[in-house]
C-alpha cells in the first residue's frame, strides 16, 4: 500500500492535525478522501492502540476543525496483519474546505496550501457545485411522483402569473420544471420536491419548559418537500399562543410571533438545506421561551443573512431548482428576500431573534415574550381555566399512564397549556407525579376544584 492523491497514511493518531488537512486537500481537489492511521508512508503496519474515546476524539477532531462538514464521514477500526488500524472516509462536493483555517491542494501525495489565486477559482466555481446535487439522476421515474401536487403545483403556478403553461401530461410537465433528467428519470430535486415515497424525514418537538428532559412532544414526519413543508407550518402555527383583540366589529387574532415571518423562516430552511448530507435532518423545536428551526448546510459561502436582507451581497440559492418551484408555487415571493421579510416582520412586532451556523447547519431562534404568555393566562376566564383542569382530571382517572401529548390532543389545547394547568393543579394539590417521566405516573390527590 502506498500514498496516493486520494490516499494518506499515517502512523500514529499523533498526526492527527496532518491527517485533517490531507482529508481538506484530498476534498478540495478530488470530492472525496481516505486517511488510515496505523501504517507508516513506506507502507508499514505499524497499528494503534484505540482507547473507548479513541474514534469521539478523532470524530471531534475532524468536526471542530474541517469545515463545511463533508457530507459523508465515516471512521472505522479494522485489523490488518494482528494489528488494529483506524479509517478515516470522506466524501463532499462543498468544495473548497479548509482545516484549521486555512486551505490546501493535493499534488501526488502532498498538501499543498492554497495561493490566493487558487482560492479565488473555487468560490468563482461555486455555484456549479450547488446545482450538481439537484440535477443527479435518480432511480425514479415520472410514475413515481405525486400527480395532484403536480397539477396543483402548475395550476398555481399560472394563476400567479409565474408560469404560463397548459398542463397536458406530467412527463412534460417534469420536463417544463426542469425535473427530469435525459434518461427520463427524475433528478434529486424533483423527486425531493414532488416524489411519493416519502423521500423526506423532518424533526419536530414541543417542550413546555426550556429543558428537553421535560415531558414533550417529539415526532418524525416523512414526506416530499411540499408535504414537510404544509406539516412543519400547521404544527407551529397550532402550538403558538395568540390573543384577540376587537378591531371595529370584528375580532382580530395576534400570534405572539407574526406568521408570515416564521413561514419564511420555515420555506428557508427547505429552500437553504444540504439535503446531500446524511444523517441530519431539518428540526423544529418549540420551547417555552423559544421556536428554534433548524437545517442541515451552512448559509452559501458564509455570508451573514443581514447582507442579504440590505442588499450588500447578490442573492445566493443553494438548490436553485427546488427554490424555483416554491418561487412558481408563490411560497418564494422573489430570490433572497426572506430574510428581509422576517426582519421587518420581527421589528413591527417586536419579536426578539438570533440565527447562528456552525459546521452542521444553520438555526433561526424566534424569541417568545413571556409576557405575551403571562397576559394570556391572566386573561382567561377562571370558569374556563376550571372546565380544562376537571377534563384534565377526568383523563388521568381512565388513564393515570396518559402523556401531555395526548391530554392536549383529547382536549385540544396546546401541550403548554395543558403542562401549565397540571402544574398549577400540582402546586394546589390536587395531583402529583409519581415516579420517572417515562414510566411513571399521575396520581389524583383531590377532585376538588
Amino acid at each position: 500500500m502506498k500514498e496516493t492523491e486520494e490516499l494518506e497514511l499515517k502512523k500514529s493518531l499523533t498526526q492527527l492535525k496532518e491527517g485533517v488537512i490531507s482529508l481538506s486537500a484530498m476534498l478540495n481537489k478530488h470530492k472525496h478522501g481516505i486517511v488510515i492511521f496505523g501504517i507508516s508512508d513506506d507502507g508499514k503496519v505499524c497499528g494503534l492502540s484505540l482507547g473507548s474515546k479513541t474514534k469521539a476524539d478523532i470524530t471531534g477532531e475532524i468536526r471542530n476543525h474541517l469545515k463545511p462538514l463533508p457530507a459523508r464521514l465515516e471512521i472505522d477500526d479494522y485489523t490488518e496483519n494482528g494489528k488494529t488500524l483506524v479509517k478515516v472516509l470522506a466524501e463532499g462536493d462543498d468544495t473548497p474546505y479548509s482545516a484549521y483555517g486555512r486551505y490546501y491542494i493535493r499534488v501526488n501525495d502532498a498538501d499543498l496550501a492554497m495561493d490566493a489565486y487558487q482560492l479565488q477559482k473555487f468560490f468563482e466555481n461555486k455555484d456549479d457545485t450547488y446545482s450538481k446535487w439537484e440535477e443527479a439522476e435518480t432511480k425514479y421515474g415520472v410514475e413515481d411522483v405525486d400527480e395532484d401536487q403536480l397539477l396543483d403545483l402548475i395550476r398555481t403556478a399560472n394563476e400567479k402569473g409565474r408560469m404560463d403553461y397548459v398542463y397536458r401530461n406530467a412527463k412534460e410537465a417534469l420536463q417544463k420544471l426542469g425535473f427530469l433528467t435525459d434518461n427520463g428519470k427524475l433528478n434529486n430535486a424533483g423527486w425531493m420536491l414532488l416524489g411519493r415515497g416519502k423521500p423526506l424525514t423532518i424533526k419536530e418537538a414541543a417542550y413546555p419548559t426550556d429543558s428537553r428532559t421535560d415531558f414533550g412532544e417529539i415526532k418524525d414526519f416523512r414526506g416530499n418537500i411540499l408535504e414537510c413543508l404544509r406539516e412543519v407550518i400547521s404544527y407551529i402555527q397550532n402550538r403558538i399562543n395568540y390573543k384577540a383583540q376587537i378591531v371595529g366589529v370584528q375580532r382580530e387574532e395576534i400570534p405572539e410571533i407574526p406568521v408570515r415571518a416564521l413561514r419564511e423562516i420555515v420555506i428557508n430552511s427547505f429552500a437553504h438545506c444540504s439535503y446531500a448530507q446524511k444523517g441530519d435532518f431539518n428540526q423544529y423545536v418549540i420551547f417555552r421561551s423559544k421556536i428554534s428551526i433548524y437545517n442541515p448546510g451552512a448559509v452559501i459561502r458564509g455570508i451573514d443573512p443581514k447582507r442579504f436582507a440590505s442588499g450588500q451581497e447578490g442573492r445566493k440559492i443553494r438548490n436553485v431548482l427546488i427554490a424555483s418551484a416554491l418561487y412558481k408555487y408563490g411560497c418564494i415571493d422573489a430570490f433572497g428576500t426572506g430574510f428581509d421579510r422576517t426582519f421587518k416582520l420581527c421589528a413591527q412586532a417586536g419579536v426578539k431573534y438570533q440565527y447562528h451556523e456552525d459546521e452542521f447547519g444553520f438555526t433561526f431562534i424566534f424569541k417568545r415574550d413571556p409576557q405575551f404568555l403571562e397576559n394570556l393566562g391572566n386573561a382567561q376566564p377562571a370558569k374556563a381555566r376550571k372546565s380544562l383542569d376537571k377534563d384534565l382530571l377526568a383523563l388521568i382517572a381512565e388513564n393515570k399512564y396518559m402523556t401531555i401529548p395526548e391530554m392536549a390532543q383529547q382536549t385540544g389545547k396546546s401541550v403548554p397549556t395543558v403542562h401549565r394547568h397540571l402544574e398549577s393543579m400540582a402546586k394546589e394539590q390536587l395531583l402529583t407525579r409519581v415516579g420517572s417521566r417515562k414510566s411513571g405516573y399521575w396520581q389524583i390527590l383531590s377532585k376538588q376544584l
